[in-house]
């Protein structure tokens, strides 16, 4: 996947949380509640329905919102991952619960903001790349194609 690109379109985009004008914390607090606004969509959607181009459409949003975050915590060293690592995430088991998988998340992502931590965020990554590749099925190949498609066009940039 290129994971580095889908950072440098999501440090671009202007959509998603108002964070203009906000500083400091209360900018940090903004990015989160995006992210998790959009990953509660997301496992809403996954829980209800089976539509995959809606599914596809909101779980790039929850990348976006994902880089956007580690864009502003300068944590996206901690988010590149070779093809190897990929491959890696998509042989893994299937979760036997989206509501707890989603929980996990959550409690990662809260980790990360409360205590100022990076592993919990690089953890809650991993986790949300494997349910991208694993529990909705999704191929590098696909979520790649719908994400720049919806945030490289963003700002009038080529495709590849």
């Amino acid at each position: 996947m290129q994971i580095k690109e889908m950072i440098d379109a999501a440090r671009h985009f202007e959509g998603g949380v108002l964070v203009e004008g906000l500083a400091g914390e209360e900018k940090t607090a903004a990015l989160y509640l995006e992210l998790n606004n959009r990953l509660a969509i997301l496992f809403s959607r996954a829980a209800a329905e089976k539509e995959t181009a809606a599914l596809l459409e909101s779980y790039c949003d929850v990348l976006c919102a994902f880089f956007r975050v580690g864009n502003h915590q300068k944590w996206t060293y901690l988010m590149l991952l070779s093809d190897e690592q990929i491959e890696q995430l998509q042989h893994k088991w299937v979760s036997r619960s989206l509501a707890k998988l989603f929980m996990i998340l959550q409690q990662q992502l809260n980790k990360s903001f409360f205590e100022r931590q990076n592993r919990p965020f690089q953890h809650a990554w991993h986790l949300l790349l494997k349910f991208g590749l694993v529990e909705l099925g999704f191929t590098p190949a696909q979520i790649e194609e719908e994400y720049f498609d919806k945030f490289r066009n963003e700002f009038n940039q080529p495709k590849y």
